[in-house]
């Protein structure tokens, strides 16, 4: 597969380079309050090995809608996990907070460990037939192209606005267990570990624009046409990859059509159950934390990480970035 050189978590402690000037310049601020109850946000090196072990070509609910959806979400990650990297980079150097430049630390590695395991598990099903690798050259080329489009500013609000659907999926996720229970073990654990990393650093991105720019107006101006590119994009891919997978079964194949689609797209499916958390992002002085997880973190590091963690064995370091002291 085509991809974009990777982003260590080694790289993810370097200054980024000179900005130009033109990108220096912010929209008025209207807050730049940050809120400083945040925990550490751990960089987990993790190795899923899925290149060692069969995978099942539909697993989730051994349905090929459902399935396809979610292989969607997976081919657009390592690009967009890129694109959210250097976004919130490049304001590395005007934070001005210690504490807050170890989470945005932490934030560059755990995207980083993304995008690295996703590209396995990517390469996994292109290797079954799936054309992942060509609609990871197609998002690396249309992210390249919004970059060159897009004022830095801009590009910060479509990383919070997409940071925002990460957070508010991933809190469904792993607070539904019928959902867990659904996938096959050996996809479903890498899933839901990127699910409890979204969740630990979901405002991480946020502090930041708020820091740096904090425009009310940009932010919420720039997750509507985000909503819409997201949903049509997933869409499209997802009827890409059902069009284009040989082997899905003909007998039932409306009948799975339709569970599939209520799971995702139902009132009671993963877009909406979160529609409400969805608006909560136009309220002025929301925080991603006024949706308080801090419970179910500790539930998900207890079960992964814990004595008897679940992903202790795919669990090869932990980095906890440190806060600078003043000179």
């Amino acid at each position: 597969m085509s991809r974009l050189p990777p982003v260590t978590a080694d790289a993810a402690v370097a200054p980024h380079g000179h900005a130009r000037p033109e990108d220096n310049a912010l929209p008025q601020k209207l807050s730049t309050a940050v809120r400083e109850d945040n925990p550490p946000v751990p960089i987990r090196h993790m190795d899923f090995g899925f290149e060692k072990q069969p995978l099942r070509r539909y697993f989730y609910d051994d349905n090929a809608f459902a399935s396809a959806f979610y292989m969607a979400f997976s081919s657009v990650i390592p690009q967009g996990e890129r694109f959210f990297i250097h976004s919130v980079r490049h304001y590395r150097e005007q934070i001005g907070d210690a504490e807050l430049e170890a989470r945005v630390t932490g934030f560059i590695g755990q995207e980083a460990m993304h995008g690295k395991e996703h590209d396995a598990v990517n390469e996994a099903y292109e290797k079954m037939g799936f054309p992942l690798g060509r609609i990871d050259r197609s998002v690396r080329d249309g992210l390249r192209l919004l970059a060159k489009r897009l004022s830095k500013p801009t590009q910060l609000a479509f990383t919070v606005a997409l940071e925002h659907y990460t957070a508010i999926i991933s809190e469904f996720m792993l607070t539904h267990p019928e959902v867990r229970a659904k996938f096959d073990p050996a996809v479903g654990n890498f899933i839901f570990w990127h699910m409890m990393e979204e969740t630990e650093h979901k405002a991480v991105a946020f502090d930041v624009y708020e820091k740096c720019v904090g425009s009310y107006a940009l932010r919420v101006g720039t997750m509507i046409p985000t909503t819409v590119v997201l949903i049509a994009a997933l869409a499209n891919l997802q009827l890409y990859l059902l069009k284009t997978d040989q082997k899905r079964p003909m007998g039932g194949r409306w009948r799975d059509t339709l569970r599939g689609f209520s799971a995702i797209y139902g009132p009671r499916g993963l877009f909406g159950s979160v529609a409400p958390k969805l608006l909560d992002y136009f309220r002025p002085g929301f925080h991603p934390n006024d949706h308080d997880t801090r419970a179910l973190l500790e539930e998900f590091r207890e079960k992964f990480f814990g004595e008897q963690g679940e992903l202790n064995e795919q669990l090869k370091k932990t980095v906890i970035p440190q806060v600078r002291s003043a000179a």
